[in-house]
């Protein structure tokens, strides 16, 4: 009884072998690509999204080093450092705005007024949602 049964499924097996061969000698990859490509699709989009930020209390931290050496800059210093804190702070504020789910506008706005007004406004956004900055309102 089971030599039977195993010479069935044997035999099942070596059709199947073969005609899959067959397909793939007369059609070719592409239609053998489309469930290898649609099954690693799957098995990506179950994964858990991968981190693409710091924690959000390392960003707070640089936010409130820069911005305090932004708000209160050594005397003399010079405008390139000075603009290179600009800058390091406005990328810090993005960053956590960023993580909170804050709209803003710092890496469109070009250097000016409208960037401090934007600058003011999300430093004011984050105290509002809890990141204390540190910084003298």
């Amino acid at each position: 009884m089971w030599v039977a049964l195993a010479r069935v499924v044997l035999a099942a097996l070596v059709v199947v072998v073969v005609l899959v061969a067959v397909l793939y000698a007369v059609l070719g990859w592409k239609v053998w690509h489309r469930p290898v490509a649609a099954a690693r699709a799957w098995r990506e989009c179950r994964r858990p999204p991968a981190v693409r930020t710091r924690p959000l209390e390392e960003i707070a931290l640089a936010a409130r080093r820069l911005g305090c050496r932004h708000h209160s800059p050594p005397p003399c210093q010079r405008f390139a450092k000075a603009a290179a804190v600009r800058q390091a702070y406005d990328k810090a504020l993005g960053e956590a705005c960023d993580a909170l789910g804050i709209a803003h506008l710092l890496v469109v706005l070009p250097p000016g007024a409208d960037l401090d007004a934007e600058r003011g406004r999300v430093e004011w956004a984050l105290d509002c949602a809890g990141m204390e900055l540190g910084l003298p309102l």
